[in-house]
């Protein structure tokens, strides 16, 4: 029994025998060098290149598309958090434009009508989903994306909607939405006159209500129509709606304000609305609505006119099968609430035409083809799209990915359309009848990665309903293309385990920790059955049964005190498990497998048979339990599980001490077992300065002392976007905080920290903007980003044989970066002024998997380092002007052009396997 100890308060590596390995250091524990990380050189730093090796199969999740009509072939996309692409070939390939470096995620981009190389993006993204990443305001650019200039509105965070004059370049209007997390000033409708060098803000309606959208009527830009929301996140809680938000309208360029009421038009509580006014009949507009449900007046009708007939049914295409699958000819039942709908007199009255506006958080985007009013299109799981205003309406995005967040439609070739969702981006010549994936971009949006011990080693990782993927970190020769990756598992991946024996065992889950134990070379899977309240209950139950046979009487005391303990047990087993449960198996005994809701359990037979082995460990807040589990939404409920609250959200075993275990919840404790489970210990009060209920993100027991833990914090989820890192090296006594070195603002909040395995001096964190380095354990911290962009970096691992940090980033898939000359650079080397480090290993394995056919230029592909092996070393500007001199001296020009020759910094050199 547990108990609870609360505060007072596939093949071989080759070795490379180079007789220059005689100057080979090999790095041992000793204390941290105070400041080293400052006394590296640039240069050294610099020499670092990371490499993507994808995938891109299944896209990620975009949240703007906007394009210039025909003939143009230029579109723009707008990723979540993976900045911003271009193509101009229709999507064949795409290059990143926007690599700001401490803005990842986007809200809308905008292209000015009146001067398309006018570009401006609007970051932030503004579907409030729970693992949205923070924007850094607007940016502009006057080349077609090649540069930007930062324009200002930082803090508002997210951005829903950029418009702009379409006579009048220099006229811009910026729907911000201010922080998910909390309330701020820095939100409402903003206006430039002059290019962005000035920002009005013309509408604020409080620190908890933004603007989402805005439109300017095409026939007179004069008259513009603006949606303003409330909304809020919490650590438990996502609500939608209330009095801030409205449909408001202009008459005079955005100056003053009137709210569009009745007429048609919900009075009751509203929440997120979009907006988009016909190019083709301006008086025509539509608005998808979210708002609480009206009582029906006397008299009143149900408010939907006549739409079309059986034999009338709207379609997907053109023609096609696409066309003829989709769910076409569906009346929506329209009757007050939630809907489409339609005005045909420039917004003076309004006429609900349909009840479809699912999760209108995260959808609420609504398009009318530029040149029929009556043929409308707006997002739910699916893109719905009606040909009659509304009234009847049908799939157009079969057999394509769901949840959508953008579309733009040529306004020349109403044929040609663009979407983005979940999933990445797609194009369709026939008005949506036959689709095609244009999947090239490495935006995937890793929780968690894991590796196994391969030669050259896989890695796996689970992705934002994107399911599980799986990879090779690099090929014999060629590159890394889509044909390396497959899908495992589905749903919303997140966690992964790979046994360090059999390759071929695997686990992955979705969200919610439904896990499960795959075999990849039989193609079984085994979902784990986890604990629940029958399994404290029945055995008790069993006796009561068997007592009552026996003939004893129900008012036994024993059948008394057995059914209160039943109760009792039963309620001990009662888990929530978070949106990312966390799991692991241990290093110590590979049959030994842990994960946690917000009790830890154990199996000892490789997930099978999982028993409880602590308390529960969050502060089981009964209020926030119920909010997150059953009413979180707003006006309209959205219980996903994504906001399920009180649960274990990190997990470790130290890899120095099996049963050695820790535990960080959602709510700020964070717990410590030294036996396996049977008696707990809280650390909570331990972290001076971080708030209480701060989310726990990460604990990393250390590799090289027992006695030491790393323990990050993030506190985004209460508008908090301090770094937080601890460590302490007393077994948990102690804890002192190590994020001194790292910047602090909206984006830094911290994801990850790892100790090296090899160099117990050297740490990596992984914030929402990328990786920092620390070779002093965290006295000092620098950027650690050459050729990574700026993303979010969920998860780090450091892989032990091959020398390399794996980056899994939610917005740009995964890097590899070589790290042996960091493991090995020490003070001492630095002070000699050069020194060769242990070189990292060379393989031999088979041929690599390749596609069967010719692929042209729509493909992904990357290079790898191949099967050679790498020697690393240093080389001090001193050494490196001694070399010069002596080969200029000597006129040996061969020398002096060899490879490795005397160039400082941080070298490495490859050789044949």
């Amino acid at each position: 029994m547990f108990r609870a100890s609360l505060p007072r308060g596939s093949r071989q590596a080759i070795p490379l025998a180079l007789a220059t390995l005689a100057l080979a250091l090999v790095a041992t524990p000793r204390p941290a060098a105070p400041q080293l990380t400052a006394q590296i050189p640039d240069e050294i730093w610099e020499t670092f290149r990371w490499r993507s090796i994808g995938p891109v199969n299944m896209g990620g999740r975009v949240t703007d598309v906007e394009g210039l009509p025909s003939p143009s072939k230029t579109f723009y996309v707008a990723a979540a958090a993976g900045g911003i692409w271009k193509t101009t070939n229709n999507g064949i390939t795409f290059r990143s434009i926007f690599n700001d470096p401490r803005v990842a995620s986007m809200g809308d981009i905008a292209i000015a009508p009146s001067a398309p190389s006018q570009i401006w993006a609007g970051t932030g993204e503004e579907d409030s989903r729970n693992s949205i990443s923070p924007g850094g305001g607007i940016f502009k650019s006057t080349d077609g994306g090649d540069s930007w200039e930062f324009k200002g509105l930082r803090e508002t965070q997210v951005i829903g909607r950029v418009v702009v004059h379409p006579l009048d370049p220099d006229i811009v209007f910026v729907a911000a939405l201010g922080h998910i997390w909390g309330s701020n000033p820095e939100r409402g409708l903003y206006r430039t006159t002059d290019g962005g060098d000035s920002w009005e803000l013309v509408k604020f309606i409080s620190d908890k209500a933004g603007f989402v959208d805005v439109a300017f009527r095409p026939d007179d830009p004069n008259t513009l129509f603006a949606a303003s929301w409330e909304r809020v996140r919490g650590p438990w809680f996502l609500n939608s709606g209330g009095p801030g938000s409205a449909l408001w309208k202009s008459s005079d360029g955005g100056n003053t304000w009137t709210e569009v009421t009745g007429n048609g038009f919900p009075t009751a509580m509203k929440g997120r609305i979009g907006i988009s006014i016909s190019e083709s009949e301006p008086d025509v507009m539509y608005a998808m609505v979210e708002a609480e449900e009206e009582e029906a007046e006397a008299g009143e009708g149900d408010g939907v006119g006549e739409g079309a007939g059986a034999g009338e049914a709207a379609e997907g295409g053109e023609g096609g099968e696409a066309g003829e699958e989709a769910e076409a000819g569906q009346s929506q039942q329209a009757s007050g609430g939630n809907g489409l709908y339609r005005s045909a007199d420039g917004g003076d009255t309004w006429e609900k035409v349909n009840d479809a506006n699912t999760r209108p958080f995260y959808y609420s985007q609504v398009r009318v083809d530029p040149r029929d009013p009556d043929r409308v299109y707006f997002s739910s799981t699916p893109v719905l799209f009606s040909n009659d205003g509304g009234r009847t309406t049908g799939s157009t995005t079969v057999n394509i990915h769901v949840d959508h967040h953008a579309m733009w439609i040529d306004p020349v070739d109403t044929d040609r359309i663009v979407v983005g969702n979940d999933g990445g981006v797609a194009i369709t010549y026939d008005k949506g009848g036959n689709w095609r994936y244009l999947n090239t971009m490495a935006l995937g949006q890793f929780y968690d990665i894991s590796f196994n011990m391969e030669k050259p080693y896989r890695v796996c990782g689970g992705l934002q309903d994107n399911g599980t993927w799986c990879g090779p970190s690099r090929l014999s020769r060629g590159d890394i293309s889509k044909y390396h990756w497959a899908t495992i598992s589905g749903g919303d991946g997140f966690v992964t385990a790979q046994d360090p024996e059999d390759p071929n065992l695997v686990w992955a889950e979705s969200q919610g920790g439904n896990m499960r134990r795959l075999n990849l070379a039989t193609r079984e899977s085994t979902s784990l059955q986890r604990p629940t309240w029958e399994d404290g209950w029945r055995p008790l139950q069993d006796s009561i049964t068997l007592a009552l046979e026996a003939g004893a009487a129900e008012d036994d005391p024993r059948i008394a005190a057995w059914r209160e303990q039943a109760t009792a047990d039963s309620a001990s087993h009662i888990l929530r498990w978070n949106w990312n449960t966390p799991f692991f198996q241990s290093v110590h005994d590979r049959n030994n497998f842990y994960a946690a809701g917000n009790r830890v359990v154990k199996s000892t037979e490789l997930g099978d048979k999982l028993k409880v082995i602590s308390p529960d460990l969050s502060y089981a807040d009964p209020e926030k339990i119920e909010v997150s589990t059953r009413t979180t939404g707003g006006i309209t409920p959205d219980v996903t599980g994504a906001e399920t609250h009180a649960t274990i959200t990190a997990l470790a075993e130290s890899p120095l001490v099996e049963g050695l275990l820790y535990a960080g919840t959602d709510d700020g404790r964070v717990w410590m077992s030294p036996d396996d489970g049977g008696e707990w210990t809280e650390l909570t009060d331990r972290f001076e300065g971080v708030p209480a209920g701060t989310y726990v993100s990460r604990v990393e027991p250390s590799r090289h002392d027992a006695r030491r833990v790393y323990v990050s914090f993030d506190g985004h989820r209460t508008n908090d976007f301090t770094p937080y890192v601890y460590v302490s090296d007393d077994g948990g006594s102690s804890f002192r905080s190590i994020a001194t070195g790292l910047p602090t603002g909206a984006p830094d909040f911290v994801h990850v920290v790892r100790e090296d395995p090899r160099n117990e001096n050297l740490l990596f964190a992984g914030t929402d903007v990328g990786v920092y380095a620390s070779m002093d354990r965290g006295a000092t911290w620098r950027r650690f980003m050459e050729s990574l962009p700026a993303v979010p970096v969920h998860d780090l691992r450091i892989h032990p044989r091959d020398r390399e940090l794996v980056a899994g980033t939610h917005g740009r898939s995964i890097w590899i970066v070589d790290i042996a000359p960091l493991q090995d650079l020490t003070a001492r080397v630095l002070a000699d002024g050069a020194g060769a480090f242990e070189p990292a290993p060379a393989f031999q394995f088979g041929e690599e998997a390749r596609g069967g056919e010719s692929y042209g230029q729509a493909w992904f592909s990357r290079p790898t380092p191949g099967a050679n092996g790498r020697i690393s070393y240093y080389i001090g500007e001193e050494v490196a002007e001694a070399i010069a001199a002596e080969a200029e001296a000597a006129a040996e020009e061969e020398r002096a052009e060899a490879e490795g020759g005397g160039e400082a910094g941080a070298q490495a050199r490859t050789g044949q396997g």
